[in-house]
């Protein structure tokens, strides 16, 4: 395929005056209207505002080669690949953009340039009329070539790529960043490098983590060897942002074709993308409010089908001496299958993707292992239940063939058409829920809790070993860009002090009312969400009238399994099916409110999500377990006798068993169906759409001469061994978009709270999700690797707000956990009744109340003479069956109302009790864990000050020795000396700074004193 240089305009130079702009020569700087510089929006003097904060950490520059070893230079070397680079094989290729020409007479190119630049006169929402001065498609060419020739300003360079007959008008522009562009762009983000290796060398870890860690490291399953290792973990740096006057003190300083890793380089191209202007210089800018800049404007307006960097190619057959690339390290190491125990090549992920995917996979990979511990607990609390199984007395008295469970005549659960049973037709309730509602269950439900609060905290001390690592931990995140969509949209301005210009502008009364009637919305369709589980409801009172009604006693003892079991797979259903619908109101609700930056709409639309799906998968299991016991609890019909009815029907009770059955079932359906449906679909769907999308971008071939060529092009390509050049591959490709990882981030945090909420009626939840994201990780792995383009590398701290809602997660995990086992479960009324008697005999049948079967009006039964019948409950017999029963809690009067018992009151003041315990205790616990805790271990700590300690040292240096020009500031001369209000150590801390091993006491009670740090990092604590 050949490959032309687009129109000959010479680069123009790149450089940084005083006041941060670049500048043409050829422009009279006095000229009224705007430079070419207006295409770059750099404020600031860059060497000003870099001041002294990337001075090199080698004592002299005599010794600045000592740290970089061949070894280290070749791991960044890894990356690059000879397929993705010009035509001159010289310059790489940095991001493509592609669009359909629909021009007839195309030049080279496609295109026809216009010999100058042209205003398009446009307006982003007109069509094609005849009253439109000129045609889309002309506006659109005009939008491209002003907008690649405001990229050529910018310090681009261009290569355009001839008609590819497999995509018929299908153009593509290459862009390739000099090395000129990509240092001041380093420098402009502060990019940070690795300067030299890490020579802190710390004792082998005792804490729990990393024992668990060791022994799964000596499991060859669990790890790689040692050679691959050596090639996919990246050693210790101590870094520093990126200054071109210390060019020399940065790893590969003399190779500046890997120096920028290529998801840096990425990022900062598609910052170039994102403030090009796309109208020509010559317009008056200040004559329109909209802001005519940014590759996400023409993508919208489809002058650019689609933008993306390259993925790098993965090769069937290694050529000797070739080293794999980046990509296909992460195919033969992460994606593939045979390494779905290993642990992750996160070093790999993050230099391939950049930090924002490689902060998923690293939260993801940690999760996964924290899980190991709440499903081993999980087991053991499901396995003491089958191993105590047969010597439950309850259960047993319900299963027996005599005694209660074979002379106890249990109330219809429905009207007219439900039939008597006896107690022991719920055997099979009976026991299965001994197997998750037994004596270690509050345990359990206790630990889950506690764990809940090590697994955050965990987290953010693990956040800090890889942030600090990959140079992230003492990030500070500037604003964002304000969105083009609110730049657009807002019409009223305000000048902004910071920036010195009329920015667009939205009123607090406007914000208000717009988040007022976001907040309306939400509201109104999670109250659909609860006309969902009504119409669940209404669905289960005409199954079991339905069921009722085959008069089959076969039916009549599964009856109620197989309500439950449907009614929780409709729901599944339901649920997946009402997820799109929520995902694409919530964006549309965010976009109505029209947030500011982008990290105002991500988390906007984030909560609203959460919120709207919360109540799609947890509404019905707060139904049944807090609800459905208590709206139908006497059997009958009659008036005012407080059950809930619908056309005169009262709801379906619980079973004699109880509903804890029930809760089991419908947890274990809805958490494990949506599980194994998310991983169909997840990858079943991206393969399909990759297959569609590239039936589509053919189909509209359907000449016979373009058929000819396209047919004379695959057979040339079959008989050179010519493969698809890697751009046109990648555009086959699902294009990412602007959210791509908020679904996996939501299918994970769900996951979690079904781990904890209700992970005291399914103590195998930890389990199965342990087993679901073992394969989660390589199915996101496989899908972001070789079914989608490969994303904007963007930069990231940390997961944002979603650590905020696992942290509300993990707080709600105690109050709904301790009211499960208080009134979803027996165990309070149980452990009343052994306290009272030391015994469970007689149980069952104190748990049981009397009603008069005569009040029923049945067509038929098989049981004959039934003068009374007993229900689940604790209430005061009826004075038509006696006038007085004696309980184990003394005399009891009668009550024709049948009214709540004094046994009742009893258990409701323990269940309320216990509750009240409960939540202190493990509260209590969890407050102390977060306490002595540190979010940043104390290996992390003496790096950092071990950092800052030679950043110090080496500009004391510098000083004494006369190169720093000016003089030192008086900020700088504190630095040197100590004196400032964040220095933890002063210089002369450590004797010398030759590789030194850290002794266990030195870093555990060295840095106790958490007061002596002022001016601490945002990540939290530290030991």
């Amino acid at each position: 395929m050949d490959r032309d240089y687009t129109y000959s305009i010479p680069l123009l130079e790149y450089q940084m005056s005083n006041n941060g702009r670049t500048h043409s020569s050829s422009k009279d700087k006095s000229d009224d209207k705007p430079e070419v510089s207006d295409c770059m929006e750099m404020t600031g003097d860059i060497g000003a505002n870099l001041g002294y904060a990337a001075m090199p950490l080698e004592d002299s520059m005599e010794k600045k080669y000592e740290y970089q070893s061949k070894e280290m230079k070749d791991f960044f070397a890894l990356e690059w690949d000879k397929n993705c680079y010009f035509s001159d094989g010289k310059r790489q290729i940095d991001y493509v953009l592609a669009y359909e020409d629909d021009s007839i007479n195309g030049s080279v190119n496609g295109e026809t340039p216009p010999s100058e630049e042209i205003d398009a006169d446009e307006d982003d929402d007109d069509r094609d009329s005849p009253t439109s001065p000129r045609s889309s498609s002309e506006k659109k060419r005009i939008r491209r070539f002003n907008y690649e020739l405001n990229l050529q300003r910018m310090g681009l360079q261009i290569e355009r790529v001839s008609i590819s007959p497999t995509l018929g008008r299908t153009r593509f522009v290459l862009l390739h960043a000099p090395f000129a562009v990509l240092e001041k762009q380093a420098q402009l983000f502060s990019v940070k490098l690795p300067v030299r290796q890490s020579d802190v060398v710390f004792p082998d870890r005792t804490s729990l983590p990393g024992f668990v860690d060791s022994i799964l490291s000596r499991v060859g399953i669990f790890d790689f060897d040692a050679s691959v290792k050596k090639v996919l973990e990246e050693p210790d740096f101590f870094t520093a942002p990126y200054s071109s006057d210390r060019r020399q003190q940065f790893v590969n300083w003399d190779r500046p074709d890997i120096l920028f890793p290529n998801a840096e380089r990425s990022r900062m191209v598609f910052d170039l993308l994102t403030r090009a202007h796309y109208d020509s210089a010559l317009t008056d800018r200040k004559r329109t409010s909209q802001y005519r800049f940014g590759i996400e404007r023409l993508l919208a307006q489809g002058v650019y089908n689609a933008a993306y960097p390259l993925h790098q190619g993965i090769r069937e057959r290694l050529p000797r001496g070739h080293e794999l690339s980046q990509r296909e390290l992460l195919y033969n190491h992460w994606v593939s299958y045979r390494n779905i125990l290993k642990y992750q090549p996160l070093d790999c992920i993050k230099r391939y993707f950049g930090t924002k995917v490689a902060f998923y996979f690293a939260w993801l990979g940690y999760y996964t292992k924290s899980l190991y511990a709440a499903a081993l607990l999980g087991i053991l609390t499901v396995m003491f239940g089958i191993w105590n199984i047969s010597e439950d007395v309850v259960s047993n008295d319900i299963c027996g063939k005599d005694g209660v469970g074979a002379n106890t005549i249990v109330c219809p659960q429905c009207e007219n058409y439900c039939d008597f049973q006896l107690l022991n037709n719920s055997c099979l309730y009976a026991k299965m829920s001994y197997l998750f509602d037994n004596g270690v269950t509050v345990i359990f439900a206790a630990l889950m809790s506690v764990w809940a609060t090590f697994f955050l905290e965990g987290w953010k001390r693990y956040h800090a070993e890889i942030a600090w690592k990959w140079g992230l931990l003492d990030l500070v995140v500037e604003e964002d860009t304000v969105r083009p969509d609110f730049q657009f949209r807002v019409k009223t301005k305000r000048f902004n002090p910071v920036t010195q210009k009329e920015e667009p502008y939205l009123s607090g009364k406007k914000k208000v009312a717009n988040f007022c009637a976001g907040g309306i919305t939400v509201l109104f369709f999670m109250c659909l969400v609860l006309a969902v589980v009504f119409g669940m409801v209404v669905y289960r009172v005409i199954c079991m009238r339905l069921l009722a009604s085959m008069d089959n006693p076969t039916v009549d003892s599964y009856a109620f399994l197989i309500v439950s079991s449907t009614a929780a797979s409709i729901n599944l259903s339901i649920i997946l099916c009402m997820n799109y619908f929520y995902n694409a109101l919530a964006h549309r609700l965010t976009r109505w409110e029209c947030p500011r930056t982008q990290a105002d709409f991500d988390n906007s639309y984030t909560f609203k999500v959460f919120l709207f799906q919360f109540a799609n998968y947890y509404s019905s299991l707060f139904y049944v377990a807090f609800f459905k016991g208590v709206l139908s609890q006497l059997p009958g019909t009659r008036d005012n006798d407080g059950n809930v009815k619908i056309a005169g029907y009262r709801l379906e009770g619980c079973d004699p068993a109880g509903c804890f059955v029930e809760l089991v079932i419908q947890l274990a359906i809805i958490m494990c169906g949506k599980q194994f449906v998310s991983g169909l679909v997840e990858f079943a769907y991206p393969n399909f759409m990759k297959l569609l999308r590239r039936w589509q971008l053919m189909a509209p071939i359907i000449e016979t001469k373009e058929q000819r060529m396209q047919r004379l092009c695959e057979e040339t390509s079959k008989k050179t061994g010519r493969n698809m050049e890697r751009w046109e591959a990648d555009y086959y490709l699902n294009p990412t978009y602007d959210q791509f990882l908020f679904d996996e981030y939501l299918e994970m945090v769900l996951q979690f709270g079904f781990v904890t909420l209700f992970v005291a009626a399914f103590p195998l939840a930890p389990l199965f999700a342990v087993l679901n994201n073992i394969f989660e990780i390589r199915l996101d792995a496989y899908k972001f690797l070789l079914t989608i383009q490969k994303p904007v590398p963007a930069q990231a701290k940390n997961i944002g707000v979603w650590l905020n809602i696992l942290d509300m997660i993990s707080k709600f995990t105690v109050p709904i956990n301790a009211l499960v086992i208080a009134f979803t479960s027996d165990f309070i009324p149980r452990t009343m009744y052994f306290l009272a008697n030391s015994s469970m005999i007689g149980y069952v049948n104190s748990s049981l109340s009397y009603f008069d079967a005569t009040d029923f009006n049945m067509k038929s039964s098989q049981f004959s003479n039934v003068t009374q019948c007993r229900y689940r409950g604790f209430r005061r017999s009826p004075c038509s069956l006696m006038s007085e029963r004696s309980t184990v809690y003394g005399p009891e009067a009668c009550d024709d109302d049948l009214g709540y018992s004094m046994v009742w009151w009893k258990v409701l003041a323990a269940r309320l009790l216990f509750v009240v315990i409960f939540e202190h205790v493990v509260f209590a616990i969890k407050l102390v864990i977060e306490y002595l805790i540190p979010d940043i271990p104390a290996r992390i700590f003496v790096q950092q000050q071990r950092e800052k300690y030679l950043v110090r040292k080496a500009l004391l240096s510098e000083l004494v020795s006369g190169r720093v020009p000016n003089g030192p500031t008086a900020e700088q001369k504190a630095a040197v000396t100590g004196d400032t209000s964040d220095t933890a150590f002063q210089p002369g801390s450590f004797e010398h700074d030759s590789p030194r091993k850290v002794s266990e006491s030195s870093y555990t009670t060295a840095y106790q004193g958490r007061g002596s740090v002022q001016n601490l990092p945002e990540s939290g604590r530290i030991e």
